[in-house]
């Protein structure tokens, strides 16, 4: 796993999701579409639309699997 994706599923399993300015902003990473599809390969992760009065963006989440 490369450090950036570490670095999402750190973030993603400590906060309730990521947007694109957040990975940004916290993470230093710019593309972090393609850090999700790579992190996709072995986690699930929800896709939420959200809104503001000024933009409509994505919060990816990491999706709390139970087992048993």
């Amino acid at each position: 796993m490369s450090p950036q994706c570490s670095k999402v599923l750190q973030y993603l399993q400590s906060h309730d999701g990521i947007t694109t300015l957040e990975a940004s902003d916290k993470l230093r990473i710019c593309r972090l579409s393609e850090r999700i599809r790579e992190l996709g390969k072995e986690y699930v992760i929800d896709h939420d639309p959200e809104s503001s009065e000024r933009a409509h963006f994505i919060r990816y989440r990491l999706q709390k699997v139970a087992y048993g």
